[in-house]
């Protein structure tokens, strides 16, 4: 056979079971047909093969991005991004800056500021109205879990001191019961439901910005775990596909609705037959918010936060989903075949949701579902074998395990010897669960794997890297955060690559380099596994290939 590529004298991670190396690789028709040394690819070599001598530079599997928000980013594209910008006053001045160079803006959104610079009642109306007194401006957290709305846009959705906090919801208030500016978890709701949505053109427009800033990080495929069935977000992904502009797998996950029962589950599935059946584009699993986060005092513990101003006394967080409830919805939707993806933050939630899974297995009959619990800020040592016993993808975000400013934000609330053993990792390989790692884009504003695979090997904050950190000249933002967390390179490359291909069902058709597989692969500047722990994240992808295709070159 003649190969259409060919790749030699690389020094290429296959990321197969034995954790290969290869010097070469062959691809045809999209796919990897040799994979082994420079002298046996000679025989894939014809007249028209392109041949590309790396001279030793890496050939890793293509990443994949198991948790990001594609579409909820599009406010970053179509609106402002405020990621970057690390004060009250920066905000204001680039709002303020924004509505100047675009005079025809009715009302402004965005996202990205820093939920932990606002710690209280978190940001207020007064400071954004400096920015507009008239125009509505909503802006959410980097976490997504709380807004921040200036005066104009609050008067505009009717919000009022008497308006009732929504279950699972709260609103941040002056001390006269009126709003105050910032809305919490379902609170948000209160705001965005009186805001028009992005039309599909600018979904559209947000989904392709995001394709081309994956594929120059290195990905051929994203899975976005909060979609909403029947929205213009979901259009966008399905007539990008139709059109032939995706260039990457865009999977998902469809919101589940904690105040509703397993009767939602028919209508998630009437969903997925409508909305599957393009070429990319790909819907299988529900996604169920189980908590909050730790800044907002919304992440469900398992023993009282020891700081939580404004809470009632034993304050462990926010419990979304019922017990009971959960347990009937997620065995239907198990019985039903599809996945779940359960954010969880406090060690309570997750014990909770595999809880959950357990039930189901014990309704149904055990199988091969892959369901998925991410995030994991908190994780009770008990709960650790249960991963593998149930067979859950532990879906982790290692680019938040080192210590920055949030880090002393959330101690302060969730006391010291908790935040301090945050962000589990290595005890989870070493109990045999499938793990997987994710940016969750755009809470993580720039989602490089290979800053990811170093925090996870160092926990430390990468001197390359630190837009959470205000000083990092402060020796404290150098020190590993729990250690003995550290994990293995290779679990780490693993956990961006494989180990996503199979939380996904992808893992016979992507995520290692092995014949017979799907062609996605980079070529990267330097050999990560050569490098020092604290260098890996310098790495730079100079070529993406998605099914034999080149689609970024550096």
């Amino acid at each position: 056979m003649t190969a259409e590529k060919v790749f030699l004298n690389a020094a290429v991670y296959t990321a197969d079971k034995k954790r290969s190396m290869a010097q070469a690789v062959a691809i045809a028709d999209g796919k990897f047909v040799y994979v082994g040394d420079n002298e046996g690819v000679k025989a894939y070599i014809g007249k028209d093969t392109q041949v590309e001598d790396l001279g030793g530079k890496m050939i890793m599997p293509a990443f994949i991005e198991g948790h990001a928000h594609y579409t909820k980013a599009t406010s970053t594209v179509v609106g402002i991004n405020l990621a970057g910008y690390n004060s009250e006053e920066q905000y204001v001045e680039a709002c303020r800056t924004y509505l100047q160079e675009h005079p025809d803006v009715k009302i402004l959104r965005g996202q990205g500021y820093l939920e932990a610079l606002f710690p209280g009642i978190g940001p207020k109306r007064e400071a954004m109205d400096r920015a507009s007194s008239e125009i509505p401006i909503v802006l959410q957290a980097e976490t997504l879990h709380s807004l921040w709305a200036n005066t104009a846009a609050i008067e505009l959705a009717g919000v009022t001191k008497d308006t009732p906090d929504p279950e699972n919801g709260r609103i941040e208030r002056r001390a006269d019961g009126s709003p105050s500016g910032c809305f919490r978890e379902s609170a948000q709701d209160l705001i965005l439901n009186a805001l028009p949505d992005y039309t599909v053109e600018e979904y559209e427009k947000g989904i392709l910005a995001y394709q081309e800033m994956s594929h120059k990080y290195g990905f051929s495929t994203s899975y976005d775990p909060w979609l909403i069935a029947n929205s213009n977000g979901v259009e966008a992904l399905k007539s990008l596909d139709k059109k032939g502009l995706l260039s990457m797998r865009m999977r998902g996950a469809y919101w589940a609705d904690p105040h509703r029962g397993p009767e939602q589950v028919k209508e998630l599935l009437e969903a997925r037959e409508r909305d599957n059946g393009g070429k990319f584009f790909h819907i299988n699993a529900a996604k169920l918010f189980m908590d909050g986060v730790l800044e907002s005092l919304t992440g469900f513990l398992l023993k009282p936060y020891e700081k939580a101003e404004g809470r009632p006394e034993g304050w462990r967080g926010d419990q979304i989903w019922e017990p009971d409830n959960m347990n009937a919805v997620v065995a239907a939707l198990d019985k039903a075949g599809m996945g779940i993806h359960v954010h969880c933050a406090g060690d309570a939630a997750v014990k909770q949701s595999l809880d959950a899974v357990e039930y189901a297995f014990k309704v149904n009959g055990k199988r091969d579902a892959r369901h998925c619990i991410t995030h994991i800020f908190l994780l009770d040592e008990a709960d650790i074998p249960r991963f593998k016993e149930l067979g859950v993808v532990a879906m982790t975000n290692s680019y938040w395990m080192q210590i920055d400013d949030t880090y002393f934000v959330n101690g302060s609330y969730t006391g010291e010897e908790r935040i301090a053993h945050s962000f589990p990792e290595k005890c989870l390989f070493d109990g045999g669960a499938l793990v997987a790692n994710a940016s969750d884009y755009p809470i993580t504003a720039i989602p490089n794997p290979f800053i990811g695979i170093e925090i996870g090997v160092t926990r430390i904050a990468p001197d390359n890297y630190h837009p959470w950190v205000v000083n990092y000249e402060d020796p404290q933002f150098h020190e590993p955060l729990w250690p003995e967390e550290r994990a293995n390179i290779c679990d780490m490359i693993d956990s961006f690559t494989i180990n996503q291909a199979y939380a996904n069902f992808l893992d016979e058709e992507t995520g290692s380099i092995e014949t017979g597989k799907c062609a996605d692969m980079i070529v990267v500047d330097k050999n990560i596994l050569e490098l020092a722990p604290e260098d890996i994240g310098t790495a730079v992808v100079e070529k993406t290939l998605v099914m034999g295709k080149v689609v970024y070159e550096g």
